[in-house]
């Protein structure tokens, strides 16, 4: 029999039985045995009823399943979007951390390296930042014999006070009319003709006035070298000679040792003794830079 119609028949049952059970209340139910019927009836509709109701209720339970089962699979999906969109927060943030660090790694450039142009440009830079000493004195005034009256004729821009075979009592002479100078580079040079006079010489500039020597720059040179060809005896007594005065200078005089670079370098003579020009230019050279006046030409 099929389900719905075994219910059927199960209504209609109880039907009849409570028909019958108010048939029996209203007769009365005088006897014990239609009191027993009565109560069977009663009984019988009310077990039907019961096991009617539940067999009603698997119908509720199955429902109640579908219900968990959609709440169940509710929430996965919840469960699975929420993963879904912290995957999604994780990614965008791994994206933002690449572009940051693509952007420090552009920003952080490495140090180039100087090229031609920017070595020039900073030699340019130095140079024109040099600061360039100027000397103390730029007027020169040079005392001494017959190659100083030679370096005066070969040399522009200089003055003189010199002779031609000048000894240490031509320097005496002269020398209240040199001590008045002021300001200037006052360069002595003698004792070619005179060797043999050291001491004397040595005295004389030993007694220049300190006031002199204060308010100028006061320098002795070396005599010079000769020509060996013809005068070679005398550089023996020419080295003698400027060892001696080198070591007895006054103070505040300043030695200019000129001997040693034309012997190391080289000179040439007109004479043996007096020279051509181009050396006269060298000696003058050599006094300017040490004089500090580097830039002068002779």
């Amino acid at each position: 029999m099929r389900p719905i119609e075994k219910k059927s028949n199960k209504n209609v049952f109880l039907i009849l039985l409570l028909t019958l059970a108010v048939l029996l209340n209203a007769a009365g139910c005088k006897s014990n045995k239609d009191e027993g019927l009565y109560q069977f009836v009663v009984t019988s509709a009310t077990t039907s009823e019961e096991t009617t109701s539940s067999e009603t209720m698997p119908s509720i339970s199955f429902e109640t399943a579908e219900t968990t089962e959609t709440a169940e699979t509710e929430s996965s999906q919840t469960e699975s979007t929420t993963e879904e969109t912290e995957t999604e927060t994780e990614e965008t943030e791994s994206k933002t951390t690449s572009k940051a660090t693509q952007k420090a790694k552009k920003v952080t450039k490495p140090t180039p390296k100087p090229t031609k142009k920017t070595i020039k440009a900073s030699k340019k830079v130095t140079k024109k930042t040099t600061v360039v000493t100027k000397p103390k004195y730029t007027e020169y005034l040079f005392v001494g014999d017959s190659r100083t009256v030679g370096l005066d004729a070969c040399v522009s821009g200089i003055s003189s006070k010199a002779k031609v075979g000048a000894k240490v009592d031509y320097l005496q002479s002269i020398l209240s009319d040199v001590t008045k100078t002021r300001k200037k580079n006052v360069i002595f040079n003698f004792g070619v003709n005179d060797l043999g006079n050291i001491n004397k010489y040595i005295t004389v500039y030993k007694s220049l006035p300190k006031d002199f020597i204060k308010n100028n720059n006061v320098i002795i040179m070396s005599v010079n070298p000769t020509d060996g060809s013809k005068y070679g005896s005398w550089n023996t007594d020419i080295d003698k000679f400027n060892a001696k005065m080198k070591k007895n200078l006054p103070s505040g005089v300043k030695y200019l040792d000129t001997n040693s670079t034309l012997k190391k370098e080289g000179f040439s003579t007109r004479d043996g003794v007096h020279y051509k020009e181009v050396t006269y230019k060298r000696i003058a050279k050599l006094a300017f830079n040490f004089c500090g006046d580097s830039s002068r030409k002779p």
